[in-house]
């Protein structure tokens, strides 16, 4: 481990003060063959480094940590159209590292499941990379959000609690790049494409990871730090598919080359995010009364209440006549729809009173 940082800190030293466009290969060939020296080191002494883990976790690192050099040679000096076969051109001799490990190493070694760890993750490391190498921007949200599920997935097969806080961290930073960064939403002009376009994919996806994320994380090892991951990962993806609803609607209804934001000026619009938030309140009213979980139908009954609010305090006020109906129409629906899973709900818990239990593992 300590070589290999010295030898990093001579590679990015040497890059930083001689590196030529013009004479790219010696800087390229001399990071591929330390990649390849500190990835072989371990398993040409097996015998002797059998029992230990530092050895072994340096060699996964050291592609993960060489490709960034190798990348920035590459992307200077050759650039093409296919930087995303880079990264799987890195992924293969990792997972061929792996394979060995998996089957050299006996099943019930106490090395076993760390070493399996370290190398599964850089593979899956490399495959995820492939999105914002190729493309750009809301791609490497995208990728950390890939790679964050990836690593719970590993972490459901290894019980490694690196994987798991690693993941985790992933996925809570994609959220967060999507919900309070506004630069995402000038990342591309506004296109002609209605609904099926950047932001549904972009926030779809990751809203779909949050989700993956938390039905993975479940009982036993579903808590850390008393937090219920679950439950965390559930409501980010709440919000974020929350935050895709409002976007896709300012998207629809704007005009300039970017999204705005504006609850006042047109009618249609204003009708339309009232039916949204009334739609979204009924889903998660019956993922709730569904799951037989407290926290999707409070958030539904909320949310509901803040929709007939703006309904009655605002649309009813600016809307013209054609519009309030509509408004009051759907919303009176969907409030219908709402009082019919209560009705029931509540009729299926009288009979059982174990209705609405604690939160399970199916959960």
């Amino acid at each position: 481990a300590v070589g290999l940082g010295c030898v990093l800190a001579l590679e990015v030293s040497w890059h930083g003060a001689h590196f030529s466009v013009e004479r790219p290969l010696p800087p390229l060939v001399w990071n591929v063959a330390f990649a390849v020296l500190f990835l072989v080191y371990p398993f040409c002494f097996r015998r002797a480094l059998g029992g230990t883990v530092v050895p072994w976790a340096t060699a996964a690192l050291s592609g993960p940590l060489h490709f960034i050099l190798v990348h920035r040679v590459v992307k200077l000096a050759f650039p093409n159209h296919f930087m995303g076969l880079l990264p799987l051109a890195f992924a293969v001799p990792v997972a061929i590292a792996l394979a060995v490990v998996a089957r050299g190493i006996a099943a019930d070694a106490p090395t076993r499941r760390p070493l399996l760890a370290w190398f599964g993750a850089s593979v899956l490391f490399f495959v995820t990379l492939v999105f914002p190498i190729q493309f750009d921007k809301q791609w490497i949200t995208i990728g950390w959000a890939l790679e964050g599920v990836a690593l719970v997935w590993l972490y459901r097969r290894l019980d490694h609690s690196g994987l798991r806080v690693a993941g985790l961290a992933l996925l809570i930073v994609a959220f967060i790049r999507l919900s309070v960064n506004p630069a995402v939403l000038s990342y591309h002009p506004r296109s002609g494409t209605r609904v099926l376009n950047w932001y549904l994919y972009s926030y779809g996806i990751v809203t779909a990871c949050l989700m993956v994320g938390g039905r993975l994380l479940g009982s036993p090892r579903d808590r850390l730090c008393r937090v219920r991951l679950p439950t965390l990962l559930y409501s980010l993806g709440t919000v974020l598919a929350f935050l895709l609803l409002n976007i896709e609607i300012a998207d629809y209804f704007s005009t300039g080359s970017t999204v705005t934001f504006d609850f006042s000026g047109n009618r249609a619009r204003d009708m339309t995010y009232s039916i949204g938030w009334a739609s979204f309140a009924l889903v998660l009213m019956a993922v709730g009364v569904w799951k037989r979980q407290p926290g999707p139908r409070y958030a539904g009954l909320v949310l509901l209440g803040i929709t007939l609010a703006k309904l009655f305090l605002h649309d009813l006020l600016w809307l013209s006549a054609l519009h309030r109906v509509g408004a009051l129409l759907g919303v009176a629906l969907i409030s219908i729809v709402a009082s019919v899973l209560y009705q029931r709900f509540f009729a299926a818990q009288t009979r059982n009173p174990a209705v609405d239990r604690a939160p399970s593992d199916s959960s």
